[in-house]
């Protein structure tokens, strides 16, 4: 059963019926999801701004807007999952910052200052970071994932830092990692195979690594800090393993396209939430250069519509920087607050 008010349970249709949320869970989670969907308005609209800036400065463009706000069937999963895993919901809940989540894409020869010169557009406007992780040596995910929030508002997002082949990357990966996250692979665990559920996960590994082959290292990354390799890849793994794994992605894929249904082509670098509510309304949200953010614009001022409406009639490439170009006001290497700072 699903409501808002009710208890929870995943849809056995995709095989989550395995995940359940008490009436008090449930609420929880739908409370903290609505609070993240009134902070939507001004956080895209800030997000939209530092894209403005940095695309001028560093090429930097803003992916996904209209999936800024993770969707709350999504968000019931992320939980329902920690909860069977023995957590518990109120902490998770609490813990929770990507409800709230944008991504920056630079070119691979500016990528390192743009990051650099985001984190000082972020902080001159009070935010401040809470985690960062460079897992650009990881070989299953290419990108710096870091968490924001405002020490008076407590507003949390996310941000992804990627290159557009890093991006499209780890969209074409979206599928398995959604069968990681839900816990698909913990079924084929027995009494006589336990831990059988890691072959499955190094299987799903080895296909991700192979789309990150082509991806460009972007030069002076190491420079950001907290760099982190979380997988170890297996080429020994069973193949027919690898095999159900690519079965089930493209199960999976073939679920959320049945899911989203007709409707205008979607940009093939983006993959949405399966659960984002009113999908086709969100479609007539802001594009990448973030034009139509209705909710921004009113809590920004009308200021913003035109700033936008100019940004899109741009050429990108003009805007871009020329090679050789000194990059603007390095990043200070310690931030005026408490939260780590990337150097």
């Amino acid at each position: 059963m699903s409501g808002e008010t009710g208890g929870w349970q995943g849809d056995a249709a995709k095989s989550e019926d395995h995940l359940r949320l008490t009436a008090d869970e449930n609420r929880l989670v739908t409370q903290r999801w609505e609070a993240a969907r009134e902070a939507r308005g001004r956080l895209d609209g800030i997000m939209a701004d530092v894209q403005e800036r940095s695309a001028v400065s560093h090429g930097g463009k803003l992916e996904g807007l209209d999936y800024s706000l993770k969707g709350l069937d999504s968000f019931r999963r992320k939980v329902a999952v920690a909860v069977g895993r023995g957590k518990d919901a109120e902490k998770v809940c609490d813990k929770v910052d990507d409800l709230n989540r944008y991504t920056l894409t630079f070119e691979a020869e500016g990528y390192t200052e743009g990051v650099q010169r985001t984190y000082a557009q972020l902080r001159e406007r009070g935010y401040e970071p809470t985690s960062e992780t460079n897992t650009w040596e990881d070989p299953v995910y290419k990108g710096v994932n870091t968490s924001w929030q405002h020490p008076e508002t407590r507003e949390k997002f996310e941000l992804q830092f990627h290159t557009p082949e890093s991006f499209k990357a780890k969209s074409e990966n979206h599928e398995l990692y959604e069968l990681a996250r839900s816990g698909s692979f913990e079924k084929f665990n027995t009494a006589r195979k336990p831990a059988q559920s890691e072959a499955y996960q190094e299987a799903s590994d080895l296909l991700q690594n192979e789309r990150y082959a082509s991806v460009r290292i972007p030069p002076r990354v190491e420079e950001l800090r907290e760099r982190k390799v979380r997988a170890t890849l297996n080429p020994a793994v069973d193949p027919e393993i690898v095999q159900k794994v690519r079965q089930m992605e493209t199960d999976l894929r073939a679920q959320h396209a049945a899911a989203a249904g007709p409707g205008p082509e979607r940009t093939s670098a983006l993959t949405p939430d399966l659960n984002q509510p009113d999908v086709n309304q969100e479609r007539t949200r802001a594009n990448s250069l973030g034009g139509g953010l209705e909710e921004s614009l009113r809590s920004e001022g009308p200021g913003l519509r035109e700033r936008l409406a100019a940004k899109a009639a741009e050429t990108p490439r003009a805007q871009r920087k020329a090679p050789g170009t000194p990059a603007l006001d390095p990043l200070p290497s310690q931030s005026r607050g408490q939260g780590p700072s990337l150097k």
